[in-house]
């Protein structure tokens, strides 16, 4: 977990200094009677491998999703490089890995991907196991201005957890194309976030009312970490 937490530090700090971390989502839909089967098949699989010192993987159930969200497990892989990141995913091939594609694929009804940019972060010190996704549709053209107002919020409220902001440059499903991602220690943390108080109250509605012209809120997800690779 130590070193979990480290590639996540190196990573948002490194965006915080205008350099970029990326990141690539596996996310698969799996009926609940296979659940405990196809965990131990991935677990079994990414503990046998040997991951490079900048590149983790986080593997999690998606707990909690809006209507017509079908996946139920997400696989997460980090890096502050594209090229380590690149490298490490071709380097899934070969028997060994068609040899675990067969054991896995039975189990799986549904699989997308998608990559994308981290562009900002806060607190990367407090990585929680329990992780909310809030996606948006942002013209291109919007981007710097969503980014600025995520930074304003985030400068005003007293978020315990790690934040961070970003772009979907890979695999965009109905326009999304930026998130924002928080963690929490705990579910119990999840369920209370929220302002505290009313200059907080403010803050969340100066960022809604500012990208109302501009940024169309799509979903949120919150997924909880089962185990990390690295």
């Amino acid at each position: 977990m130590i070193k979990f937490i480290n590639i996540l530090t190196i990573l948002f700090s490194l965006s915080i200094s205008a350099q970029q971390g990326f990141w690539y989502d596996v996310l698969l839909e799996v009926e609940g009677e296979d659940t405990n089967e196809f965990e131990k098949t991935v677990d079994k699989f990414y503990s046998s491998l040997d991951f490079p010192d900048d590149v983790a993987l986080g593997f999690s159930r998606i707990q909690i999703k809006g209507q017509g969200f079908e996946e139920t497990h997400i696989l997460s892989f980090l890096s502050p490089s594209s090229e380590s990141l690149a490298n490490f995913l071709s380097t899934l091939s070969g028997s060994e890995w068609e040899n675990y594609v067969e054991k896995v694929r039975p189990f799986i009804d549904n699989v997308r991907r998608s990559a994308g940019i981290v562009t900002k972060a806060y607190n990367q010190e407090n990585v929680g196991p329990i992780g909310q996704a809030w996606l948006f549709k942002v013209k291109s053209k919007d981007a710097p201005a969503f980014y600025e107002e995520y930074t304003k919020v985030m400068e005003v409220i007293d978020f315990p957890g790690f934040s961070g902001t970003g772009q979907i440059t890979h695999g965009i499903s109905d326009g999304e194309s930026h998130f924002i991602y928080a963690t929490y220690d705990d579910l119990n943390s999840a369920f209370t976030f929220g302002p505290k108080n009313a200059f907080e109250a403010k803050a969340f509605a100066n960022f809604f009312e500012a990208t109302a012209e501009f940024a169309e809120f799509s979903q949120t997800f919150t997924r909880v970490l089962i185990k990390e690779y690295n």
